[in-house]
């Protein structure tokens, strides 16, 4: 047997699951420098967990989360009311229906963006694509992964920032700019996780000796050779590969039964949220999940069901996904303590970069991009289930109530202040000594207009 066959190409191992190292370009600072904002806050550290499911390309949230009857509204939704404010369609998410008060809803985020790529890059890094610093800017969960590194345990060997299917994102699984590749993605392609072996115990035991080997020759040539910031990273990359490798709780994760795929859907992001829901459950090092369900730019044909892709076809997908999802977390009891389910500790937002145009459809049957109001769904973790926060008009075009303690609408960067609070991160701070030179805030409060509010959504809570 060779080694081949028991490890993968760095190729296939990138595509298996992209460690990310490689889109970090540019030369990194360490120690990093740094320091909490002049504002004083205390990060809530209610949750353990962030799991952040993209609805990628948007939603129309005109016949979602924000009902509103338009000219351009199907007749065969059987909306049905929830209660008070809050309408879903019977035949779009005929499960979520019983799910749905799990949630609480702010109507009224807005975003800095309105194309896929610029909106996906600010969803992934809460702030707008600079290109003149695009290269340094690190995901927010490589931040999340130098924040909570310091809390892994001797048994964590999951990486803490894990991604599935953010390939088939406009913007793709984002570097980790300036901070170490240590802290990146590693973004899993569902179908191809699933079709992994298991290795057998001699497989294990060969793959032991031919790693005892190369870390002797790696550790000669440290002694010749200078290590650089790429080196290191690959060193990184293959000690992380080792390590998940030989975790039985690695390929654990990975297998799923036929009734999970016939529950949450035998597709890419139903097995995506299925692998999401057994990762946590191992409790083995991983804190922030982002879920990637693609393909809802619909900008024709949304409601004709003869289109090879249309909302019928991705609500459903949805609706199976993220239903299943809920059951489940808030039905498994926590390994860390058995009177909490995963739920309790695991903050759940679901959110699309950006709305769909609502009122009449446009001249190919469809909806455009909309960024000026559109929601974002939070679930666990203290949040207070059941509400509905903001409002808008009755063409779901204009904020009449933010839905927060400020008079303009809550933004993409109040999503990052939360996720961050939630797991304890002071959201205020900043890295000093960037190769810019330029301060980097976890939160930037710099909008398209001047400054904008870097709070957390306490509304969600109290």
């Amino acid at each position: 047997m060779r080694v081949g066959d028991l490890f993968p190409s760095r190729r296939e191992l990138l595509r298996y699951g992209g460690l990310g190292l490689l889109g970090a370009t540019v030369e990194g600072v360490w120690p990093l420098r740094i320091q909490a904002g002049q504002k004083k806050v205390t990060p809530r550290g209610n949750a353990r967990n962030v799991l952040f499911y993209e609805v990628s390309g948007a939603i129309s949230q005109v016949e979602s989360w924000d009902f509103k009857e338009t000219p351009g509204t199907p007749k065969d939704l059987d909306v049905r009311k929830v209660r008070d404010d809050l309408y879903l369609s019977h035949l779009l998410f005929p499960r979520l229906h019983k799910h749905i008060d799990k949630f609480a809803i702010v109507r009224t985020l807005q975003s800095h963006e309105e194309v896929h790529f610029r909106g996906q890059y600010y969803v992934q890094t809460g702030r707008q694509l600079n290109l003149a610093f695009a290269k340094e800017i690190p995901a927010i969960g490589s931040v999340i992964a130098l924040e909570l590194e310091s809390q892994r345990r001797e048994q964590d060997t999951f990486p803490i920032y894990l991604s599935f299917y953010l390939e088939k994102g406009a913007a793709g699984a984002l570097s980790t700019g300036f901070l170490p590749p240590r802290f990146s993605v590693v973004d899993i392609n569902p179908e191809s996780a699933v079709r992994s072996n298991t290795l057998d115990q001699k497989a294990v035991e060969l793959m032991e000796q031919r790693w005892t080997l190369l870390t002797k020759l790696r550790d000669a040539n440290k002694g010749l050779s200078r290590y650089g910031r790429e080196m290191a990273g690959y060193v990184d990359f293959y000690e992380t590969a080792h390590r998940l490798i030989t975790d039985p709780r690695w390929p654990a994760a990975f297998q799923i039964t036929d009734a999970d795929r016939q529950r949450y859907g035998n597709n890419p992001v139903g097995i995506s949220a299925i692998l999401a829901r057994n990762v946590l459950a191992q409790d083995a090092g991983t804190h922030y999940i982002h879920l990637c369900h693609p393909n809802w730019d619909h900008h024709v044909q949304i409601w004709d069901r003869s289109a090879a892709s249309n909302h019928y076809v991705c609500c459903a997908e949805l609706d199976n996904a993220l239903s299943s999802l809920i059951e489940d977390l808030s039905t498994t009891p926590s390994p860390r303590d058995p009177s909490k389910t995963l739920l309790d500790e695991t903050l759940v937002v679901v959110m699309s970069e950006f709305g769909r145009t609502p009122g009449p459809l446009n001249n190919m049957a469809g909806r455009d991009h909309f960024n000026p109001c559109f929601p974002v769904l939070f679930a666990g973790a203290g949040v207070k289930a059941g509400r509905i926060l903001g409002r808008t008009d009755a063409a779901g075009e204009k904020a009449l109530e933010t839905g927060w303690e400020h008079k303009v609408q809550p933004r993409i960067e109040n999503v990052v202040a939360t996720m961050l609070s939630a797991l304890g991160i002071d959201w205020t701070k900043e890295i000093r000594n960037t190769p810019s030179g330029r301060a980097y805030p976890y939160v930037d409060p710099l909008g398209p207009h001047g400054y904008i509010p870097t709070d957390e959504i306490t509304t969600l809570y109290s």
